[in-house]
């Protein structure tokens, strides 16, 4: 009996270093994509839609990993979807494919970037990121501790044959994109596995997205070339008058999550939430608090998120 009891606790614990050593292992799946080209593949033998939805259902998505399945939650992505958008798009498709590939030859690199970001954020938790093809409605999102990546917008670039698309959010997007922002945008959604929650007003949403391109920025050493971050840039001075009339307003549809519909540019929330945390770092003392005050800010709190937004000094008065 005395030996049975000693076999279980042992073996208590074992489970729980096998599940601890789980946690604390960073875990990237790219199987995804292999599976989508293989469904791909087997879509182009036949123009009989159902037998092409079939086919996206058996070899995609049921074999799909559970981040594939999530991004199929969050972006309500059906093999109804991802056929329609292969017969919608066959120049582009063939295009981008060797760029969806490119990403198992860059794990290295990316589990080296995030490990960047865990040095200046010592307090992170680990999440799992997973590399899949979705139907173009999201470059990247993330729910909890789990990061997903859609390569077929994530690895595009201005190679990439966009000549069938009605409007021009993807080609504005592709313009600035190269193969590698796959690094950027894998540690930008890294960093909201990090936060807590998001904004209800455009200046907690733009101040909860533009942290994680300045985090990211600030993790990689390098100044990222998002086409909404170069037009902000270019127009700062315009923008930020008219941001400020509009940020206390909780409808934000015009400066966050608009890039199918704005004339020009859309996302330019992201660039001033990025600028009003590049400025309140500037102006820390203390930079490592300055980091976690940034990724830690309760952005649902609109009375911590006014402080937040004088103690940056992004606007004087």
């Amino acid at each position: 009996m005395k030996f049975r009891k000693t076999s279980c606790f042992v073996f208590s614990l074992l489970l729980s270093s096998m599940s601890y050593a789980q946690q604390t292992r960073q875990e990237v799946f790219m199987e995804d994509i292999d599976r989508f080209w293989i469904a791909y593949d087997s879509v182009q033998t036949t123009t009989d839609s159902l037998r092409q939805i079939q086919y996206i259902k058996e070899l995609y998505t049921d074999k799909g990993t559970d981040g594939l399945k999530l991004f199929m939650k969050l972006r309500k992505y059906t093999p109804e979807v991802w056929a329609r958008a292969i017969r919608q798009y066959p120049k582009f498709w063939r295009t981008i494919r060797p760029n969806t590939l490119v990403v198992k030859q860059k794990q290295a690199e990316i589990l080296a970037a995030v490990e960047r970001f865990k040095r200046v954020y010592p307090d992170y938790r680990y999440a799992t990121i997973y590399f899949t093809i979705g139907a173009l409605r999201s470059a990247g999102v993330a729910e909890g501790n789990t990061a997903l990546i859609g390569m077929e917008l994530t690895g595009g670039s201005p190679l990439i044959d966009v000549s069938e698309f009605p409007n021009k959010r993807i080609e504005r997007y592709f313009k600035t994109q190269d193969i590698g922002n796959i690094i950027a945008v894998t540690v930008h959604e890294y960093v909201h596995t990090q936060q807590k929650e998001e904004g209800k007003t455009l200046l907690g949403q733009s101040i909860y997205e533009g942290a994680c391109d300045f985090i990211t920025e600030l993790a990689l050493g390098t100044t990222l070339t998002n086409s909404y971050l170069q037009y902000g840039k270019a127009h700062e001075a315009e923008l930020k008058v008219a941001f400020k009339k509009e940020m206390l307003n909780t409808d934000y549809s015009q400066w966050i999550y608009n890039g199918s519909t704005a004339k020009e540019m859309g996302d330019l929330g992201y660039f001033m939430g990025y600028t009003i945390c590049k400025s309140y770092y500037k102006n820390a003392t203390d930079k490592k608090k300055a980091i976690k005050d940034i990724i830690e800010l309760p952005y649902s709190d609109q009375e911590k998120v006014e402080q937040f937004l004088q103690a940056s000094g992004y606007y004087k008065e």
